[in-house]
């Protein structure tokens, strides 16, 4: 059966080795929950039995690399016997694993002939049951990269085709979680000390496309609390962006789309959905929600209206509502589809006629609900489109927007608390990336925690709940924070 395979790579599960199986599962479980389904292996630099373990346990194909780096970049083992040796330990020690579906030669490249050559005789001979290929990038597969930020229409069309193991753009981590080790002093202006965290401005993974697109889009930064908040609507649309350009073309140019990376080696801001202490930023749940198993989206530029299906069930009878919004939350169009969507493919139904509406507002927003026969929602959407880039500065000036939160007292599940959490739009205009930090009674952030959706938006009168899960903890219950893109900052707690 075909899968589509969405996902990222792993560079080291802990650079020390030195994390139990506690430190490591919080991770699988963000990869769970955000509808991922493969692990790259980078470089095989995750060697710990807790790794394959946990990616049996959580449904995680593992494409498994072996030692080497990119050919013609570093230099090749010099004891081809030495090598073989040790790959035959690993498989003899990993082929039990369910999880782990191709071995890879290496990463960007071929191994030498002895060593690719061995490689697959012994692969052939302990394991039988796996693909091998050379490289993880040339047979049979899409070139590495980009790794510079682009216009989400670009993942639609030409970036990322065929199956794709490494893409990315700069994804910067959230202010609370950059405040934990960047010192408030070298916040702002932006510093070397974040660019010792991967935000600089030169080599691999630049964010001087990143910038100069944020500056033009929303105009320069004037804090670092301006900056984040630009930088979080960027990557919510980009890395959503990423993942439904994949899954809008699924099975014609498109089989798989890997980022590099979804986790992150330390405490990184190139390319990784989280932070390393489990603290989720706005790719994240960009990426989350491109990948619901069924899904309801815009294809770009077309603005094709297409339904996904990566179930291996069909769903008959669904009805997709797409509205065109002034961004003081008045209708411009409406439209409603009736399908039936088939098991592991796309839908595609007609375009909006969103380049008409453009014509006459530079900006507008794009909602979309995915309802199912008896009614219940199955999938929802939220866009802002506009002309061009200059047009993205009209949402500036959206005016900020109170929401009400009310929070239900927490209960227990699974041995974890949940806190359940309902946002209200009271106003007129859209509140547009609401999101929700979880917090302890000093104020702390409470991590990990699992929140069933984030930098959500709303629409005047609309309402969603929202569930958090996080570890049992004894104490007063925890409150949460509200912030956004035009949303007044405050803290609400259980009355």
């Amino acid at each position: 059966m075909k899968i589509a395979a969405r996902g990222g790579s792993w560079g080291m599960d802990d650079a020390l080795k030195r994390h139990d199986r506690a430190r490591l599962e919080p991770y699988f479980r963000l990869h769970k929950d955000a509808h991922l389904n493969i692990i790259r292996n980078w470089m095989g630099n995750n060697t710990e039995d807790e790794f394959y373990d946990l990616a049996d346990e959580y449904g995680m194909m593992v494409l498994n690399d072996f030692w080497q780096s990119t050919q013609n970049f570093q230099v090749e083992p010099q004891d081809p016997a030495l090598f073989l040796a040790n790959a035959e330990d690993t498989v003899k020690r990993y082929r039990n694993h369910p999880s782990i579906v191709v071995w890879f030669g290496r990463n960007e490249g071929v191994p030498y002939p002895m060593l690719n050559e061995g490689l697959d005789d012994l692969l052939f001979r302990l394991d039988g049951t796996r693909w091998f290929t050379g490289g993880s990038n040339t047979v049979n597969l899409q070139g590495s990269g980009p790794y510079n930020y682009r216009q989400p229409e670009a993942y639609f069309t030409d970036l990322a085709t065929g199956f794709s193991v490494e893409t990315g753009t700069p994804s910067l981590a959230t202010r609370e979680a950059i405040a934990a080790y960047v010192p408030k002093a070298d916040q702002w202006p932006l510093s070397d000390t974040l660019a010792y965290h991967d935000w600089h401005f030169s080599g691999n993974g630049d964010t001087k496309t990143f910038m100069a697109s944020l500056n033009t889009r929303f105009g320069p930064a004037t804090s670092f609390a301006d900056f984040e908040r630009k930088a979080q609507m960027m990557n919510l649309e980009g890395h959503k962006a990423m993942f439904e350009g994949f899954l809008g073309h699924l099975w014609t140019k498109n089989s798989g789309r890997l980022l590099w990376m979804t986790h992150p080696a330390w405490t990184s801001n190139a390319w990784q959905i989280y932070s390393s202490d489990y603290d989720t930023h706005a790719a994240y749940y960009g990426i989350a929600k491109a990948s619901e198993p069924v899904h309801v989206q815009l294809n770009l530029p077309g603005n094709e209206v297409v339904v996904i299906n990566t179930t291996r069930e069909p769903a008959p009878g669904l009805v997709a509502t797409s509205r065109i919004l002034g961004l003081d939350g008045k209708e411009l169009f409406g439209r409603t589809d009736r399908l039936d969507a088939s098991a592991n493919a796309d839908t595609m139904l007609a375009p909006l006629p969103l380049d008409k509406v453009l014509a006459d507002y530079p900006m507008v927003l794009v909602t979309q609900n995915l309802s199912d026969a008896s009614g219940r929602l199955v999938s929802s959407n939220f866009y802002w489109r506009g002309r061009d880039e200059a047009s993205y500065r009209a949402l500036n000036a959206m005016p900020k927007v109170a929401l009400r939160a009310k929070l239900a007292a927490p209960i227990t599940v699974s041995g974890e608390q949940e806190l359940r959490v309902t946002i209200t739009n009271p106003a007129a205009t859209p509140a547009l990336a609401a999101k929700l930090t979880l917090l302890d009674a000093k104020g702390e952030r409470i991590l990990p925690a699992y929140y069933s959706d984030n930098y959500v938006s709303l629409t005047g009168g609309q309402s969603q709940t929202i569930t958090i899960r996080y570890p049992a903890r004894k104490g007063p219950a925890p409150h949460v924070a509200l912030r956004g893109w035009n949303v007044v900052e405050a803290e609400a707690r259980l009355p």
